[in-house]
Protein backbone atom coordinates (compact mmCIF):
# COMPACT_ATOMS: atom_id res chain seq x y z
CA UNK A 1 0.00 0.00 0.00
CA UNK A 2 1.25 3.25 -1.00
CA UNK A 3 0.76 6.78 0.44
CA UNK A 4 -0.86 9.78 -1.73
CA UNK A 5 -0.55 13.54 -0.11
CA UNK A 6 -2.39 15.92 -2.09
CA UNK A 7 -1.79 19.60 -1.69
CA UNK A 8 -3.77 22.71 -3.09
CA UNK A 9 -4.69 26.24 -1.70
CA UNK A 10 -7.96 25.98 -3.22
CA UNK A 11 -9.89 23.36 -0.96
CA UNK A 12 -12.99 22.30 -3.80
CA UNK A 13 -9.77 21.22 -5.47
CA UNK A 14 -8.15 19.56 -2.94
CA UNK A 15 -11.18 17.85 -1.45
CA UNK A 16 -12.28 16.71 -5.07
CA UNK A 17 -8.80 14.82 -5.85
CA UNK A 18 -9.15 13.45 -2.31
CA UNK A 19 -12.56 11.83 -2.64
CA UNK A 20 -11.43 10.79 -6.05
CA UNK A 21 -8.12 8.91 -4.88
CA UNK A 22 -10.15 7.43 -1.72
CA UNK A 23 -12.34 6.08 -3.69
CA UNK A 24 -10.71 4.39 -6.31
CA UNK A 25 -10.33 0.36 -6.56
CA UNK A 26 -7.60 0.34 -8.85
CA UNK A 27 -4.80 1.33 -6.51
CA UNK A 28 -4.63 0.07 -3.02
CA UNK A 29 -3.33 4.18 -1.81
CA UNK A 30 -3.92 6.07 2.12
CA UNK A 31 -4.73 9.80 0.56
CA UNK A 32 -3.78 12.73 2.97
CA UNK A 33 -4.57 16.27 1.70
CA UNK A 34 -3.17 19.63 2.90
CA UNK A 35 -4.24 23.34 1.83
CA UNK A 36 -1.03 24.86 1.89
CA UNK A 37 2.82 23.35 1.43
CA UNK A 38 3.35 24.22 5.47
CA UNK A 39 0.03 21.36 6.73
CA UNK A 40 1.90 19.38 4.22
CA UNK A 41 5.55 19.53 6.05
CA UNK A 42 3.36 18.46 9.45
CA UNK A 43 1.82 15.51 7.51
CA UNK A 44 5.31 14.33 6.14
CA UNK A 45 7.09 14.76 9.08
CA UNK A 46 4.83 11.75 10.77
CA UNK A 47 4.71 9.51 7.82
CA UNK A 48 6.33 8.19 4.92
CA UNK A 49 4.70 9.76 1.99
CA UNK A 50 5.14 8.11 -1.36
CA UNK A 51 3.90 10.29 -3.69
CA UNK A 52 2.70 13.93 -3.80
CA UNK A 53 0.10 15.58 -6.42
CA UNK A 54 0.44 19.28 -5.13
CA UNK A 55 -0.43 22.63 -7.06
CA UNK A 56 2.82 24.09 -8.61
CA UNK A 57 1.81 28.01 -7.90
CA UNK A 58 0.14 28.59 -4.14
CA UNK A 59 0.28 31.63 -1.96
CA UNK A 60 3.33 31.02 1.26
CA UNK A 61 5.33 27.75 0.16
CA UNK A 62 5.26 27.55 -3.41
CA UNK A 63 5.41 23.28 -5.06
CA UNK A 64 9.15 24.18 -6.17
CA UNK A 65 9.65 24.75 -2.44
CA UNK A 66 7.84 22.16 -0.89
CA UNK A 67 9.05 19.39 -3.62
CA UNK A 68 12.80 20.62 -2.18
CA UNK A 69 11.24 19.78 1.38
CA UNK A 70 10.04 16.91 0.43
CA UNK A 71 13.34 15.36 -1.17
CA UNK A 72 14.99 16.03 2.11
CA UNK A 73 12.36 14.03 3.84
CA UNK A 74 11.69 11.77 1.37
CA UNK A 75 13.70 11.09 -0.87
CA UNK A 76 12.42 8.53 -3.35
CA UNK A 77 8.44 10.45 -3.52
CA UNK A 78 7.38 11.10 -6.58
CA UNK A 79 5.91 14.83 -7.57
CA UNK A 80 3.24 15.70 -9.37
CA UNK A 81 2.67 18.63 -9.98
CA UNK A 82 -0.98 20.37 -11.18
CA UNK A 83 0.14 23.07 -13.71
CA UNK A 84 -1.86 26.02 -15.75
CA UNK A 85 -0.90 27.01 -19.08
CA UNK A 86 1.43 30.27 -18.03
CA UNK A 87 3.83 28.52 -15.63
CA UNK A 88 6.48 27.38 -17.67
CA UNK A 89 9.76 28.77 -15.71
CA UNK A 90 8.16 26.77 -13.09
CA UNK A 91 7.62 23.34 -14.86
CA UNK A 92 11.09 23.88 -16.71
CA UNK A 93 12.48 23.99 -12.86
CA UNK A 94 10.57 20.87 -11.83
CA UNK A 95 11.29 19.01 -14.62
CA UNK A 96 15.24 19.15 -13.72
CA UNK A 97 14.38 16.73 -10.47
CA UNK A 98 14.40 13.07 -10.93
CA UNK A 99 10.77 11.85 -9.62
CA UNK A 100 8.90 14.74 -11.13
CA UNK A 101 6.08 14.45 -13.71
CA UNK A 102 3.59 17.42 -14.40
CA UNK A 103 -0.12 17.37 -15.54
CA UNK A 104 -2.24 20.49 -16.68
CA UNK A 105 -5.07 21.13 -14.25
CA UNK A 106 -7.79 21.27 -17.20
CA UNK A 107 -6.51 17.95 -17.99
CA UNK A 108 -9.12 16.20 -16.14
CA UNK A 109 -9.49 13.36 -12.88
CA UNK A 110 -8.41 10.49 -15.61
CA UNK A 111 -5.43 11.96 -16.90
CA UNK A 112 -4.52 12.68 -12.77
CA UNK A 113 -5.40 9.20 -12.20
CA UNK A 114 -3.00 7.64 -14.95
CA UNK A 115 -0.18 9.74 -13.55
CA UNK A 116 -0.55 8.51 -10.14
CA UNK A 117 -0.88 5.42 -11.62
CA UNK A 118 2.49 5.46 -13.20
CA UNK A 119 4.53 6.88 -10.08
CA UNK A 120 2.98 3.73 -8.34
CA UNK A 121 4.64 1.93 -11.17
CA UNK A 122 7.91 3.73 -10.99
CA UNK A 123 8.03 2.72 -7.56
CA UNK A 124 7.94 -0.84 -7.97
CA UNK A 125 10.31 -0.55 -10.27
CA UNK A 126 12.77 1.01 -8.55
CA UNK A 127 12.53 -1.93 -5.64
CA UNK A 128 14.19 -4.18 -8.26
CA UNK A 129 16.60 -1.79 -9.48
CA UNK A 130 20.05 -3.98 -10.43
CA UNK A 131 21.93 -1.20 -9.11
CA UNK A 132 20.77 -1.91 -5.13
CA UNK A 133 21.11 -5.80 -5.67
CA UNK A 134 24.62 -5.08 -6.80
CA UNK A 135 25.49 -3.43 -3.76
CA UNK A 136 24.14 -5.32 -1.54
CA UNK A 137 26.11 -8.27 -3.29
CA UNK A 138 29.33 -6.05 -1.96
CA UNK A 139 27.99 -5.24 1.65
CA UNK A 140 27.78 -9.24 1.52
CA UNK A 141 31.17 -9.85 0.13
CA UNK A 142 32.68 -7.76 2.95
CA UNK A 143 30.59 -9.07 5.76
CA UNK A 144 30.93 -12.45 4.34
CA UNK A 145 33.70 -13.52 6.98
CA UNK A 146 31.42 -12.30 9.83
CA UNK A 147 28.19 -13.88 8.39
CA UNK A 148 30.53 -17.26 8.52
CA UNK A 149 31.41 -17.20 11.66
CA UNK A 150 28.34 -16.64 12.64
CA UNK A 151 26.76 -19.34 10.90
CA UNK A 152 29.73 -21.88 11.68
CA UNK A 153 28.98 -20.70 16.06
CA UNK A 154 25.53 -21.72 15.27
CA UNK A 155 26.50 -25.45 13.98
CA UNK A 156 28.74 -26.23 16.86
CA UNK A 157 25.89 -24.59 19.18
CA UNK A 158 22.85 -26.78 17.99
CA UNK A 159 21.00 -23.56 16.47
CA UNK A 160 20.62 -25.19 13.20
CA UNK A 161 18.38 -28.25 11.80
CA UNK A 162 20.34 -30.86 9.74
CA UNK A 163 18.75 -29.96 6.65
CA UNK A 164 19.98 -26.34 7.25
CA UNK A 165 23.37 -27.70 7.07
CA UNK A 166 23.87 -27.80 3.19
CA UNK A 167 26.20 -27.25 0.39
CA UNK A 168 24.50 -24.02 -0.60
CA UNK A 169 24.67 -22.76 2.49
CA UNK A 170 28.60 -23.19 1.99
CA UNK A 171 28.85 -22.07 -0.56
CA UNK A 172 27.39 -18.79 -0.20
CA UNK A 173 29.46 -18.32 2.55
CA UNK A 174 32.71 -19.93 1.23
CA UNK A 175 33.22 -22.51 3.09
CA UNK A 176 35.08 -25.05 0.71
CA UNK A 177 33.99 -27.97 2.96
CA UNK A 178 31.45 -30.74 1.61
CA UNK A 179 28.05 -30.23 3.84
CA UNK A 180 27.66 -34.35 2.80
CA UNK A 181 30.93 -35.39 4.56
CA UNK A 182 32.00 -36.49 8.20
CA UNK A 183 33.84 -33.14 9.66
CA UNK A 184 37.27 -33.47 12.45
CA UNK A 185 37.36 -30.85 15.12
CA UNK A 186 39.98 -29.20 16.50
CA UNK A 187 39.77 -26.93 19.76
CA UNK A 188 42.60 -24.68 20.41
CA UNK A 189 42.64 -22.00 23.38
CA UNK A 190 45.71 -19.40 24.25
CA UNK A 191 47.60 -20.77 27.80
CA UNK A 192 48.44 -18.27 30.34
CA UNK A 193 47.10 -14.94 29.18
CA UNK A 194 47.47 -12.11 31.59
CA UNK A 195 44.70 -10.21 32.66
CA UNK A 196 44.03 -7.38 31.66
CA UNK A 197 45.68 -7.58 27.83
CA UNK A 198 43.83 -5.13 25.68
CA UNK A 199 41.39 -6.55 23.31
CA UNK A 200 43.74 -5.97 20.16
CA UNK A 201 46.52 -7.55 21.70
CA UNK A 202 44.54 -10.92 22.64
CA UNK A 203 43.25 -10.56 19.21
CA UNK A 204 46.74 -10.01 17.44
CA UNK A 205 47.14 -13.45 19.55
CA UNK A 206 44.69 -15.44 18.09
CA UNK A 207 45.20 -14.35 14.61
CA UNK A 208 49.34 -14.98 14.41
CA UNK A 209 48.30 -18.79 15.68
CA UNK A 210 45.50 -19.26 13.07
CA UNK A 211 48.15 -17.64 10.41
CA UNK A 212 50.41 -20.13 11.65
CA UNK A 213 48.43 -22.69 11.30
CA UNK A 214 46.75 -22.11 8.29
CA UNK A 215 50.76 -22.00 6.74
CA UNK A 216 50.79 -25.44 8.15
CA UNK A 217 47.82 -26.78 7.10
CA UNK A 218 46.84 -25.57 3.37
CA UNK A 219 48.47 -27.83 1.56
CA UNK A 220 47.50 -30.73 3.24
CA UNK A 221 43.47 -30.95 4.22
CA UNK A 222 40.51 -29.12 3.52
CA UNK A 223 39.60 -26.82 6.23
CA UNK A 224 37.90 -23.84 8.07
CA UNK A 225 38.67 -21.83 10.79
CA UNK A 226 36.71 -19.56 13.31
CA UNK A 227 36.43 -18.32 17.28
CA UNK A 228 33.88 -18.28 19.25
CA UNK A 229 32.76 -15.91 21.66
CA UNK A 230 34.94 -17.60 24.41
CA UNK A 231 37.97 -16.90 22.54
CA UNK A 232 38.39 -20.91 21.86
CA UNK A 233 39.95 -21.33 18.66
CA UNK A 234 38.42 -23.99 16.54
CA UNK A 235 39.42 -25.62 12.98
CA UNK A 236 36.79 -28.30 11.33
CA UNK A 237 39.17 -30.19 8.81
CA UNK A 238 38.42 -32.66 5.92
CA UNK A 239 40.76 -35.17 3.65
CA UNK A 240 41.45 -33.60 0.67
CA UNK A 241 39.32 -34.55 -2.00
CA UNK A 242 40.31 -37.57 -3.66
CA UNK A 243 40.79 -39.28 -0.65
CA UNK A 244 37.68 -41.87 -0.29
CA UNK A 245 36.15 -40.43 3.18
CA UNK A 246 34.56 -43.77 3.42
CA UNK A 247 37.37 -45.82 4.30
CA UNK A 248 38.62 -45.24 7.89
CA UNK A 249 41.84 -45.64 6.75
CA UNK A 250 41.82 -41.71 4.84
CA UNK A 251 40.31 -40.36 8.05
CA UNK A 252 43.01 -42.23 10.04
CA UNK A 253 45.71 -40.86 7.74
CA UNK A 254 44.40 -37.70 8.12
CA UNK A 255 44.10 -37.38 12.19
CA UNK A 256 47.83 -38.41 11.99
CA UNK A 257 48.79 -36.01 9.79
CA UNK A 258 46.97 -33.00 12.00
CA UNK A 259 48.36 -34.80 15.37
CA UNK A 260 51.61 -34.25 13.66
CA UNK A 261 51.28 -31.01 12.43
CA UNK A 262 50.15 -29.53 15.68
CA UNK A 263 52.96 -30.40 17.52
CA UNK A 264 54.86 -28.18 14.47
CA UNK A 265 52.56 -25.29 15.31
CA UNK A 266 53.23 -24.90 19.10
CA UNK A 267 56.68 -24.86 18.46
CA UNK A 268 56.17 -22.19 16.05
CA UNK A 269 53.93 -20.27 17.71
CA UNK A 270 56.20 -20.49 20.79
CA UNK A 271 59.33 -19.53 18.88
CA UNK A 272 58.05 -17.14 16.63
CA UNK A 273 55.51 -15.07 19.66
CA UNK A 274 56.18 -16.71 22.45
CA UNK A 275 52.63 -17.89 22.22
CA UNK A 276 51.56 -20.63 24.05
CA UNK A 277 48.79 -23.07 22.74
CA UNK A 278 46.97 -26.02 24.09
CA UNK A 279 45.40 -28.22 21.64
CA UNK A 280 42.45 -30.72 22.24
CA UNK A 281 42.10 -32.80 18.59
CA UNK A 282 38.43 -34.89 18.27
CA UNK A 283 39.38 -38.80 17.85
CA UNK A 284 36.82 -39.36 14.80
CA UNK A 285 35.27 -37.93 12.47
CA UNK A 286 31.70 -36.39 13.28
CA UNK A 287 28.45 -35.88 11.12
CA UNK A 288 27.81 -32.08 11.48
CA UNK A 289 24.89 -32.23 13.26
CA UNK A 290 26.94 -33.84 16.03
CA UNK A 291 29.27 -30.98 16.39
CA UNK A 292 27.70 -29.79 19.31
CA UNK A 293 28.38 -32.24 21.70
CA UNK A 294 32.01 -32.84 20.35
CA UNK A 295 32.63 -29.17 20.81
CA UNK A 296 31.48 -29.33 24.81
CA UNK A 297 33.95 -32.57 25.13
CA UNK A 298 36.80 -31.10 23.67
CA UNK A 299 36.33 -28.15 25.83
CA UNK A 300 36.23 -29.96 29.00
CA UNK A 301 39.25 -32.03 27.40
CA UNK A 302 40.92 -28.71 27.34
CA UNK A 303 40.30 -28.04 30.88
CA UNK A 304 41.32 -31.74 32.21
CA UNK A 305 45.02 -30.69 33.22
CA UNK A 306 47.61 -32.85 33.43
CA UNK A 307 50.65 -31.82 35.82
CA UNK A 308 52.30 -28.01 35.07
CA UNK A 309 52.95 -27.71 31.68
CA UNK A 310 50.82 -25.13 30.50
CA UNK A 311 50.47 -26.38 26.51
CA UNK A 312 48.87 -29.44 25.77
CA UNK A 313 48.37 -31.50 23.31
CA UNK A 314 45.77 -33.79 23.49
CA UNK A 315 44.32 -36.36 20.99
CA UNK A 316 40.54 -37.25 21.49
CA UNK A 317 38.03 -37.63 23.75
CA UNK A 318 40.03 -41.02 25.31
CA UNK A 319 41.88 -38.99 27.34
CA UNK A 320 39.20 -38.39 30.02
CA UNK A 321 38.81 -42.06 30.06
CA UNK A 322 36.74 -43.18 32.92
CA UNK A 323 35.54 -39.55 34.28
CA UNK A 324 34.05 -39.37 30.45
CA UNK A 325 32.66 -43.02 29.97
CA UNK A 326 31.19 -42.69 33.59
CA UNK A 327 29.58 -39.33 31.95
CA UNK A 328 28.07 -40.78 28.93
CA UNK A 329 26.52 -43.51 30.48
CA UNK A 330 25.31 -41.25 32.67
CA UNK A 331 23.59 -39.99 29.33
CA UNK A 332 25.36 -36.43 29.05
CA UNK A 333 25.43 -37.05 25.24
CA UNK A 334 22.33 -38.47 25.02
CA UNK A 335 20.30 -35.39 26.80
CA UNK A 336 21.27 -32.27 25.71
CA UNK A 337 22.19 -29.40 28.02
CA UNK A 338 23.20 -26.91 25.43
CA UNK A 339 22.20 -23.20 27.09
CA UNK A 340 21.64 -22.56 23.39
CA UNK A 341 18.90 -25.00 23.17
CA UNK A 342 16.99 -23.59 25.56
CA UNK A 343 17.76 -20.17 24.31
CA UNK A 344 15.64 -20.83 21.08
CA UNK A 345 12.61 -22.93 22.58
CA UNK A 346 12.23 -19.54 24.66
CA UNK A 347 12.69 -17.38 21.40
CA UNK A 348 10.06 -20.06 19.48
CA UNK A 349 7.13 -19.44 22.48
CA UNK A 350 7.80 -15.87 23.01
CA UNK A 351 7.61 -15.50 18.62
CA UNK A 352 4.84 -17.73 19.07
CA UNK A 353 6.63 -20.22 16.65
CA UNK A 354 4.05 -23.26 17.69
CA UNK A 355 6.14 -25.81 14.97
CA UNK A 356 9.13 -24.67 16.03
CA UNK A 357 8.85 -24.72 19.45
CA UNK A 358 6.94 -28.71 19.66
CA UNK A 359 9.95 -29.18 16.93
CA UNK A 360 12.74 -27.86 19.39
CA UNK A 361 11.02 -29.91 22.53
CA UNK A 362 11.01 -32.99 20.69
CA UNK A 363 14.49 -32.50 20.20
CA UNK A 364 15.30 -32.18 23.91
CA UNK A 365 12.87 -34.72 25.33
CA UNK A 366 13.23 -37.93 23.20
CA UNK A 367 15.89 -39.51 25.08
CA UNK A 368 14.82 -38.20 28.30
CA UNK A 369 11.35 -40.00 28.19
CA UNK A 370 13.60 -43.12 27.92
CA UNK A 371 15.62 -42.30 31.78
CA UNK A 372 14.29 -44.87 34.13
CA UNK A 373 15.42 -43.37 37.54
CA UNK A 374 13.44 -40.38 38.36
CA UNK A 375 16.46 -39.05 40.31
CA UNK A 376 18.97 -38.60 37.68
CA UNK A 377 20.55 -35.49 37.88
CA UNK A 378 21.01 -35.00 33.80
CA UNK A 379 17.57 -35.40 33.17
CA UNK A 380 16.72 -33.26 36.32
CA UNK A 381 18.85 -30.46 34.57
CA UNK A 382 17.19 -31.12 31.26
CA UNK A 383 13.56 -30.99 32.99
CA UNK A 384 14.46 -28.26 34.96
CA UNK A 385 15.84 -25.73 31.96
CA UNK A 386 12.94 -26.49 30.33
CA UNK A 387 10.56 -25.57 32.81
CA UNK A 388 12.16 -22.68 33.73
CA UNK A 389 12.09 -21.54 29.95
CA UNK A 390 7.63 -21.71 30.24
CA UNK A 391 8.08 -20.54 33.99
CA UNK A 392 9.91 -17.17 32.64
CA UNK A 393 7.34 -17.08 29.98
CA UNK A 394 4.45 -17.05 32.04
CA UNK A 395 5.68 -14.94 34.47
CA UNK A 396 7.17 -11.96 32.10
CA UNK A 397 3.41 -12.15 30.78
CA UNK A 398 1.62 -12.24 33.84
CA UNK A 399 -0.71 -14.85 32.64
CA UNK A 400 -0.25 -16.96 36.15
CA UNK A 401 -4.13 -16.97 36.80
CA UNK A 402 -4.93 -17.86 33.37
CA UNK A 403 -2.68 -21.02 33.30
CA UNK A 404 -3.66 -22.04 36.78
CA UNK A 405 -7.22 -22.48 35.76
CA UNK A 406 -6.12 -25.20 32.93
CA UNK A 407 -3.52 -26.43 34.75
CA UNK A 408 -1.72 -27.69 37.85
CA UNK A 409 0.77 -24.91 37.69
CA UNK A 410 2.29 -26.97 41.08
CA UNK A 411 3.95 -29.34 39.06
CA UNK A 412 6.12 -27.27 37.13
CA UNK A 413 9.13 -26.97 39.13
CA UNK A 414 8.26 -30.15 41.29
CA UNK A 415 9.94 -33.18 39.84
CA UNK A 416 8.50 -35.61 42.32
CA UNK A 417 4.68 -34.12 41.43
CA UNK A 418 5.51 -36.62 38.31
CA UNK A 419 5.14 -40.52 38.12
CA UNK A 420 8.04 -40.38 35.55
CA UNK A 421 9.75 -38.41 33.16
CA UNK A 422 7.52 -40.13 30.50
CA UNK A 423 4.64 -38.41 32.55
CA UNK A 424 6.71 -35.41 33.16
CA UNK A 425 7.47 -34.67 29.60
CA UNK A 426 3.66 -35.39 28.57
CA UNK A 427 2.95 -32.38 31.53
CA UNK A 428 5.55 -29.60 29.65
CA UNK A 429 4.07 -30.34 26.44
CA UNK A 430 0.65 -29.70 27.85
CA UNK A 431 1.80 -26.92 29.54
CA UNK A 432 3.14 -25.17 26.19
CA UNK A 433 -0.18 -25.93 24.19
CA UNK A 434 -1.92 -24.08 26.56
CA UNK A 435 0.90 -21.57 26.27
CA UNK A 436 0.38 -21.31 22.71
CA UNK A 437 -3.78 -21.25 23.51
CA UNK A 438 -3.37 -18.67 25.99
CA UNK A 439 -0.66 -16.45 23.48
CA UNK A 440 -3.37 -16.54 20.49
CA UNK A 441 -6.61 -15.76 22.77
CA UNK A 442 -4.54 -12.82 23.67
CA UNK A 443 -3.54 -11.43 20.46
CA UNK A 444 -6.82 -11.53 19.23
CA UNK A 445 -8.39 -9.65 22.13
CA UNK A 446 -5.71 -7.15 21.95
CA UNK A 447 -6.49 -6.83 17.88
CA UNK A 448 -10.23 -6.40 19.18
CA UNK A 449 -9.55 -3.83 21.72
CA UNK A 450 -7.77 -1.69 19.31
CA UNK A 451 -9.94 -1.93 16.01
CA UNK A 452 -13.09 -1.22 18.78
CA UNK A 453 -11.10 1.73 19.98
CA UNK A 454 -10.82 2.50 16.53
CA UNK A 455 -14.37 1.83 15.08
CA UNK A 456 -15.38 3.84 18.22
CA UNK A 457 -13.37 7.18 17.40
CA UNK A 458 -14.67 6.92 13.81
CA UNK A 459 -18.26 6.90 14.63
CA UNK A 460 -17.92 9.33 17.36
CA UNK A 461 -16.07 11.67 14.82
CA UNK A 462 -17.59 11.05 11.35
CA UNK A 463 -18.05 14.69 10.70
CA UNK A 464 -14.32 15.83 11.24
CA UNK A 465 -12.21 15.21 8.45
CA UNK A 466 -9.18 15.32 10.21
CA UNK A 467 -10.03 13.10 12.90
CA UNK A 468 -10.70 10.12 10.37
CA UNK A 469 -7.00 10.48 8.30
CA UNK A 470 -5.33 7.50 8.94
CA UNK A 471 -1.97 9.13 10.71
CA UNK A 472 -4.41 10.30 13.42
CA UNK A 473 -6.02 7.44 13.63
CA UNK A 474 -2.59 5.34 14.24
CA UNK A 475 -1.62 8.35 16.87
CA UNK A 476 -4.72 6.96 18.39
CA UNK A 477 -3.03 3.32 19.46
CA UNK A 478 0.20 4.17 18.93
CA UNK A 479 1.12 2.31 15.68
CA UNK A 480 2.39 2.97 12.28
CA UNK A 481 0.08 3.74 9.51
CA UNK A 482 0.56 0.78 7.50
CA UNK A 483 0.38 -1.50 10.15
CA UNK A 484 -2.81 -0.53 11.26
CA UNK A 485 -4.48 -0.28 7.96
CA UNK A 486 -3.08 -4.05 7.88
CA UNK A 487 -4.40 -4.58 11.21
CA UNK A 488 -8.22 -3.42 10.71
CA UNK A 489 -8.82 -5.37 7.14
CA UNK A 490 -7.48 -8.51 9.10
CA UNK A 491 -9.80 -7.82 11.82
CA UNK A 492 -12.98 -6.27 10.07
CA UNK A 493 -12.42 -7.48 6.82
CA UNK A 494 -12.47 -4.26 4.94
CA UNK A 495 -10.26 -1.00 4.86
CA UNK A 496 -10.64 1.88 6.92
CA UNK A 497 -11.35 3.94 4.00
CA UNK A 498 -14.24 1.24 2.94
CA UNK A 499 -15.66 1.20 6.53
CA UNK A 500 -15.82 5.24 6.78
CA UNK A 501 -17.67 5.32 3.86
CA UNK A 502 -20.18 2.31 4.76
CA UNK A 503 -20.49 4.30 8.51
CA UNK A 504 -21.33 7.42 6.36
CA UNK A 505 -23.78 6.18 3.80
CA UNK A 506 -25.75 4.68 6.95
CA UNK A 507 -25.78 7.61 8.76
CA UNK A 508 -26.27 9.76 5.54
CA UNK A 509 -29.46 7.52 4.76
CA UNK A 510 -30.53 8.22 8.33
CA UNK A 511 -30.71 11.72 7.59
CA UNK A 512 -31.92 11.86 4.28
CA UNK A 513 -34.97 9.89 5.68
CA UNK A 514 -36.09 13.00 7.79
CA UNK A 515 -37.11 15.68 5.10
CA UNK A 516 -36.61 18.75 7.65
CA UNK A 517 -32.92 18.29 7.38
CA UNK A 518 -31.23 19.92 4.18
CA UNK A 519 -29.17 18.11 2.32
CA UNK A 520 -26.09 20.63 2.37
CA UNK A 521 -26.88 20.38 6.40
CA UNK A 522 -26.60 16.73 6.15
CA UNK A 523 -23.38 17.23 3.47
CA UNK A 524 -21.49 19.46 6.98
CA UNK A 525 -22.32 17.22 9.38
CA UNK A 526 -20.60 14.23 7.33
CA UNK A 527 -17.46 15.92 7.09
CA UNK A 528 -18.17 17.22 3.36
CA UNK A 529 -16.89 20.97 2.36
CA UNK A 530 -20.22 21.19 0.04
CA UNK A 531 -23.03 19.85 -1.08
CA UNK A 532 -21.31 18.85 -4.38
CA UNK A 533 -18.22 16.67 -3.24
CA UNK A 534 -21.33 14.90 -0.76
CA UNK A 535 -23.36 14.08 -4.06
CA UNK A 536 -20.55 12.39 -5.78
CA UNK A 537 -19.60 10.40 -2.67
CA UNK A 538 -23.05 9.47 -2.10
CA UNK A 539 -24.09 8.37 -5.70
CA UNK A 540 -20.46 6.67 -6.27
CA UNK A 541 -21.83 4.94 -3.30
CA UNK A 542 -25.75 3.90 -3.67
CA UNK A 543 -26.44 5.47 -7.63
CA UNK A 544 -28.78 7.48 -6.49
CA UNK A 545 -28.15 11.37 -5.46
CA UNK A 546 -29.17 12.26 -1.99
CA UNK A 547 -32.31 13.96 -3.69
CA UNK A 548 -33.35 10.65 -5.58
CA UNK A 549 -32.35 8.60 -2.08
CA UNK A 550 -34.59 11.02 -0.70
CA UNK A 551 -37.67 10.58 -3.45
CA UNK A 552 -37.15 7.23 -3.28
CA UNK A 553 -37.90 6.90 0.38
CA UNK A 554 -41.04 8.92 0.70
CA UNK A 555 -42.65 7.39 -2.28
CA UNK A 556 -42.18 3.98 -0.34
CA UNK A 557 -43.80 5.69 2.59
CA UNK A 558 -46.57 7.09 0.47
CA UNK A 559 -46.91 3.31 -0.83
CA UNK A 560 -47.49 1.94 2.66
CA UNK A 561 -50.85 0.98 3.39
Amino acid sequence: MYTLLIVDDEPIIADGLFEVFQNLNTLELNVYKAYSGDEAIEILKKTRIDIVLTDIRMPGMSGLQLMEQIHRQWPKCRVIFLTGYNEFDYIYAAIQYKGVNYILKTEGYDKVIAAVENAVEDIEKSFRLDALIQEAEKQMDAAKELLRGNFLNGVIKGRFYKNEINQRQFDELGIELNASRDVIMLVGRLDNVPKGVPYSERNRRIYSVSLIAGEFFSSSVNYIYFTDENSYLIWLIQPREGQDAGENVSWRECLTFVMGIIELIQKSCMESSRISVSFALDDSPADWIDLPDRFNTLKMVLNYRFGQDSAMLLAGRGVMKEDLKDIQEKAYEKLSTNRLQFEMLAETLEYGKKEDFFALMDELTGNLKTVKSIHNTVALEQYSSIALVLLSYINRWNILEKVAFRIGIHKLMRVDEHESWDDAVKYLYDLGSILFEIQEQEQEERAQDVIGLIQKHINDNIHIQDELSLIRLADLVHFNPSYLSRLFKQVVGMNISDYISDIRVKKAKQMLENPGIKISSVAESLGYGTATNFTRFFKKMTNMTPQEYRDFVNAKIKDTP
